[in-house]
């Protein structure tokens, strides 16, 4: 469903994706782990243009985008264009919760599909409730984001994704400002959202999730796809000896039906940023 081909990208002469090619079917997840700096979150941005490639080309379903090279990283008047219809079928989570602190729950849930998308309010809002029930947050509906735990807001930001009925969800590290207290809920959520076939791409360091959840894990390094393969494959490489230790990770997969629990905190405490 999702094909990137080529992708590369610089930033000030330094290369963070170097000849990226990714295919992503319908209904997989995909967890893509490795060190802070290996180009994760950066290829996440690229995936829906809050980053633009220096060069290659996305595609989603029958449609696709060619980045040319000699644009150094701009898109065309026509091009611009396009990023609202791509944004919108691949929603994206952040890892701080991006919600506006002065609307309610469920004016943030709304706010997508009235103002990008012209539904209508009624229909909408209808909606909305739904999904609130479906991230566990029904009663949280006239509250702010203020009101709200970590985890809670970063539920509503699950929520605000799904309204806009994307064809994949794309998760830049969700975990990784919450309280460790907090990150168990949050992998729940997504647990149960991949277990009902949506497609999800996650940039995570929570090795149970990658391990117990994705159907596949890329290991990035030096801005390069290093290893894929299932977590099977890519958890038993020695490629990812290192890392692993650093994450006092265990080099076995947990059971795939298992449901994931909070992973350590990333040894270095940092996040990753841009790339």
């Amino acid at each position: 469903m999702i094909e990137l081909e080529h992708l590369t990208k610089s930033f000030n002469g330094k290369k963070v994706l170097d000849d990226i090619s990714l295919s992503v079917g319908a209904g997989e997840v995909v967890s893509i782990i490795g060190p802070s700096g290996a180009g994760k979150s950066t290829l996440l941005r690229c995936m829906n243009l809050l980053e633009v490639p220096d060069a290659g080309r996305i595609s989603l379903g029958e449609r696709s985008m060619e980045l040319n090279a000699s644009g150094r990283g701009h898109l065309s008047i026509a091009e611009r264009f396009r990023t609202t219809w791509l944004r919108t079928e691949l929603s994206m989570v952040f890892q701080q919760f991006n919600l506006w602190d002065h609307k309610t729950v469920l004016s943030n849930l709304m706010e997508g599909p009235t103002i990008v998308l012209k539904e209508s309010r009624k229909e909408v809002e209808q909606r909305a409730h739904g999904v609130l029930e479906q991230v566990g947050l029904a009663e949280k509906a006239h509250a702010y984001p203020s009101d709200l735990s970590g985890g809670q807001q970063q539920r509503v930001a699950i929520g605000r994704a799904l309204m806009m009925r994307p064809k994949a969800i794309l998760f830049d590290e969700p975990t990784s400002a919450l309280d460790p207290e907090l990150v168990g809920e949050v992998l729940e959520l997504m647990t149960n959202l991949a277990r009902s076939g949506m497609t999800m791409i996650v940039v995570t360091h929570e090795m149970s999730f990658a391990k117990g959840v994705s159907d596949r894990v890329l290991f990035m390094e030096n801005a390069k796809i290093a290893v894929s393969g299932t977590p099977d494959e890519v958890f038993g490489h020695p490629r990812l000896a290192n890392y692993a230790a650093k994450l006092g990770a265990s080099a076995s997969p947990a059971p795939r039906e298992s449901a994931p629990e909070a992973a350590a905190p990333d040894a270095s405490g940092e996040a990753e940023g841009r790339s």
